[in-house]
């Protein structure tokens, strides 16, 4: 508890603040609020989602009838700087839709949108003044003003400064390694402090070059004002508070933690991270977590704190978890047993007994004295039924959706079967939909923002996941195949041009597209390139082999029936194939007989990408040429599972790329059409060997020729710094 009459010299300040050292909101951020009678700050990007994030400095603030000058600047694109520049549009107009780009009411926690409107409360009390700044260029175009300044200034007029990295902004604040100096305006930093306050100053009185500096319009404020009323400060109402990490379960519950977490001992860090994190923010969010660092166990963990809340306050709680799959139903049934629940499996093969018992269940849920915790396992398939919805949409108690491979649940039809819980929970190790960022979009509106982080990278440095071996198999097409890719090139190409938009596009030139693919992955030099990769392993156990989807678009073979036949009856291995017709009987079967080594490999085909745990599998081969990110990071979790009773230490994985033999000059009609074709095989090659143990350092120097051969080399010029493929940025050679 913070004094209230503190002053800023009364707390012991560091020359500087890492978010890697430090929480930067509770060691920084609402301390030097707490004593501020005053809080100057200017910003380049400004969400409303940092403003709920800080904001309990800023009742602090409030309640002292403290002052707050805000200075903030519009998101542009480059077409709307364009615009201005060459007097298309009014630069109101287009500063106005910029800041009403911040106002993300949609993904906002109750107690968030409490706070957004305490800030609003501050506008109407005339103790918030925010004012718009954009930088001048010398063409007449405008470019956002982002420049980050803090002052904050107490009773005494003694203040600090810090002038960085942060944005007010949930990255800014929370996300992203941030740093900054700090300068006091008492000590020997105290020229610094007054440059930094000056700097602040001399822009909120338009007294810069080529920088403008606007009233906070109008419209900006209605808009704020009603998606936020005003309020006065003081405690909400009706807000559910979540505790953080208990391991203990109350008395008559039957929640628990199971004995090998230890009471949550056993727990790592940032899965602790990640539940509190989640708790704070209300009980929305998202964990983009790496396959094989435990995102079921950490949202388990997270759902026996709501439960337990609810169950000491005698209040029914209702916990939906979607999946992709019905092997996924027995997983998380298996897992969540261990916590204490007793969930209801709901999909295809179960359809004639689950609508009795979610009936039962939601009946006992809904009954006035009622004080249960129950849950329903639930493929993405069943949600969408008719019957499913009915069933559901009665149910009016508070609920938690836990989605499970959440980038499966982006579809039009999916997105509009999710109920409106209270309480949300996005996991995936990719939670970005390649090639659909409104379905992107939508799921982040509903689940929240990301609020954990685990790349494969980091999976790996804390031995969630084991280190592996890259192998890149450079593969040709043969003659018919060539020509037959160049032909549809070409057309694709033309239909690119003649289309009003993307969507017209695919539209028009979607089966070109699809038949293109499946030329790639179906590419027939695979299969003797397969034969010698494998058969120094043709003793050996425990391989995943991806087959390539359909059949080949020239040939009209099964790429999967193909590797069944070269592995099975010519190297005499002990395999099966593994498909989306495998009955989930089978499927049971198959798994354990790869684990044992009654079988020696799976050859699978759209298939065994999300979810399903077979640490035991040591080696991947990689046929089907996918470009979709969650594909092949989905299928490299698969191989890097730790197995710990097997003495599992190192994974090997090989990846069939297709590049022509011969490189074309580069003003030769074709050159860019195979350009195209390397570059996407290449981006995805350079992101399953960037964490490799064998091409960490440095790219695979086959690939490197490639590059150069098509001009491709800045392909790695972030090689050290992987694609973030939940975060944005299709493939550019993506046509």
């Amino acid at each position: 508890m913070i004094p209230e009459n503190i002053k800023l010299r009364d707390f012991s300040w560091q020359i500087g603040y890492s978010s890697d050292e430090c929480d930067l909101v509770t060691d920084f951020y609402e301390p030097a609020m707490a004593a501020a009678v005053r809080y100057d700050r200017a910003v380049g990007y400004f969400s409303s989602s940092a403003l709920a994030l800080i904001s309990k400095g800023i009742e602090n603030l409030y309640l002292r009838n403290g002052k707050m000058r805000l200075i903030a600047s519009p998101v542009m694109s480059v077409g709307d700087r364009e615009a201005i520049r060459k007097g298309y549009k009014k630069r109101d107009e287009i500063l106005t839709s910029g800041l009403l780009q911040y106002l993300e009411e949609g993904r906002l926690s109750r107690e968030e949108n409490y706070r957004l409107q305490l800030l609003t409360g501050m506008i109407a009390d005339r103790l918030l003044e925010v004012k718009i700044a954009v930088k001048e260029e010398e063409d007449g175009s405008l470019n956002l003003y982002h420049e980050k300044v803090g002052v904050f200034v107490d009773g005494s007029k003694d203040y600090i400064t810090f002038i960085g990295s942060p944005n007010e902004s949930w990255n800014g604040w929370v996300g992203n390694a941030e740093s900054f100096a700090l300068h006091k305006s008492w000590d020997f930093g105290a020229k610094y402090a007054k440059w930094d306050s000056n700097l602040f100053n001399r822009t909120w009185e338009e007294a810069r070059d080529r920088l403008s500096v606007y009233e906070f319009p109008d419209a900006i404020r209605e808009a704020l004002f009603k998606k936020f009323p005003p309020r006065e400060p003081g405690e909400p109402k009706n807000i559910q508070r979540l505790r953080s990490i208990d391991a203990r379960a109350r008395k008559g519950s039957p929640l628990r933690m199971p004995d090998w977490l230890e009471g949550g001992k056993k727990l790592h860090g940032f899965q602790r991270d990640a539940v509190n994190s989640w708790l704070e923010a209300g009980g929305r969010g998202i964990f983009a977590m790496a396959t094989g660092t435990g995102k079921t166990v950490t949202s388990l963990v997270a759902a026996i704190q709501v439960a337990e809340e609810h169950v000491a306050k005698q209040i029914p709680l209702l916990i939906m978890v979607v999946v992709p799959s019905a092997d996924l139903v027995t997983q998380w049934d298996n897992n969540a047993r261990e916590f204490g629940f007793s969930p209801v499996p709901c999909h295809s093969t179960t359809a004639n007994n689950w609508p009795k018992h979610v009936k039962v269940l939601l009946n006992g849920l809904s009954a006035a004295t009622s004080n249960a915790v129950e849950m329903i396992v639930v493929t993405a398939g069943t949600i969408v039924t008719k019957r499913f919805q009915e069933m559901i949409g009665r149910y009016k108690r508070y609920m938690l959706v836990i989605g499970d491979e959440m980038h499966s649940l982006g579809t039009t039809r999916r997105l509009k079967s999710l109920p409106d819980a209270l309480f949300r929970m996005g996991l995936s190790a990719t939670p970005r939909r390649h090639g659909d960022e409104e379905g992107t979009s939508q799921l982040i509106d509903y689940f929240g923002n990301v609020l954990q982080r685990i790349d494969i990278r980091k999976a790996i440095e804390l031995k969630a996941l084991v280190p592996y071996r890259y192998d890149p198999v450079i593969i040709s097409f043969d003659h018919l195949e060539m020509e037959r890719y160049k032909e549809l090139s070409a057309k694709i190409a033309v239909l690119h041009a003649a289309s009003s938009d993307f969507d017209d596009f695919v539209i028009r030139a979607g089966p070109m597209l699809l038949e293109r693919a499946r030329l790639i992955g179906h590419a027939q030099s695979k299969l003797p390139a397969l034969k010698q990769a494998v058969k120094k392993y043709s003793g050996a156990r425990h391989s995943l082999v991806y087959a390539a989807e359909d059949t080949h678009p020239i040939y009209e073979t099964r790429q999967i029936d193909e590797i069944v036949s070269l592995l099975g009856d010519q190297l005499e291995m002990r395999v099966n194939k593994y498909t989306s017709e495998t009955s989930r009987d089978e499927r049971k079967i198959y798994q354990e007989m790869l684990r044992d080594g009654r079988l020696q490999a799976l050859i699978a085909m759209r298939c065994l990408d999300e979810g399903i745990d077979i640490p035991e599998a040591r080696r991947g081969f990689m046929l089907a040429s996918t470009q979709n990110p969650r594909q092949f990071i989905q299928r490299r979790g698969r191989i890097l599972r730790r197995d710990d009773k097997g003495g599992k230490t190192h994974a090997e994985l090989y990846d069939f790329l297709v590049v022509p033999e011969e490189t074309p000059p580069k003003d030769h009609p074709t050159f860019s059409l195979e350009r195209r074709l390397v570059g996407r095989e290449l981006t995805r090659s350079l992101e399953l060997a960037s964490a490799s143990d064998n091409w960490f350092e440095t790219p695979p120097s086959d690939l490197i020729d490639i590059m150069d051969r098509y001009d491709l080399l800045e392909l790695v010029a972030d090689y050290n710094e992987p694609a973030d493929w939940d975060a944005g940025g299709d493939n550019v050679y993506e046509k």
